[in-house]
């Protein structure tokens, strides 16, 4: 197991609490909305990704309000490299839209996960020569800290994950270690150290 499915496997276990943390019926459809499963992609080569376009990707709430549309994201990112079915906590069944980028780019991929069209969560993985930040600089954080603050006293993160209600970022702090931040409402609840596994 490489490092980096092992951060992603610590990130996608905390998006589990999503569905115990307050879930909401949709006004017109009367389910409950909670938290996907997502699944690992295997890596694809695609072209003119960037986190620049993958910010103009929105995310609905939970009673399905607002939120881009499947082809706004295809009309951002271009056709996906991968489709998925995956199933939502609350059993209903959703599709997850992964856009793969390969050798040297900044990203490693980009995904979406799109429930009766909207975008109900969103996520990359930057590749692992992503900068390093200082454990000291993330212990530094206080709670409460809100999402974007943090994102700009450390920079992109790792990794990181974004659905209405809740949202993940992992920054990894030295060669074997990272901080799992999870954020309830855009405000940091947690920070979490975890060991990397660096062998392959």
């Amino acid at each position: 197991m490489n490092k980096t499915f092992k951060i992603f496997l610590a990130l996608f276990t905390c998006l589990l609490v999503l569905s115990a943390c307050g879930k909401k019926k949709a006004e017109d459809t009367n389910q409950t909305i909670s938290g996907p499963k997502p699944s690992l992609s295997d890596a694809l080569n695609t072209s003119g990704i960037s986190l620049e376009k993958y910010q103009q990707i929105k995310y609905t709430d939970q009673q399905l309000h607002g939120g881009s549309s499947y082809k706004k994201v295809v009309s951002l990112l271009g056709n996906p490299s991968k489709t998925t079915d995956t199933t939502l906590t609350n059993n209903a069944q959703a599709k997850q839209y992964t856009w793969q980028m390969g050798g040297n780019a900044q990203l490693q991929y980009i995904f979406v996960i799109v429930y009766k069209d909207k975008v109900l969560s969103k996520g990359y993985q930057q590749n692992t020569a992503a900068k390093i930040v200082k454990k000291a600089k993330i212990e530094k954080l206080a709670k409460n800290a809100s999402f974007s603050d943090v994102q700009a006293t450390l920079g992109s993160p790792l990794s990181q994950q974004e659905a209405d209600g809740m949202s993940f970022m992992t920054y990894q702090y030295d060669n074997s270690h990272a901080y799992n931040l999870t954020f309830k409402d855009k405000k940091l609840s947690e920070k979490q150290s975890v060991s990397l596994n660096t062998n392959n």
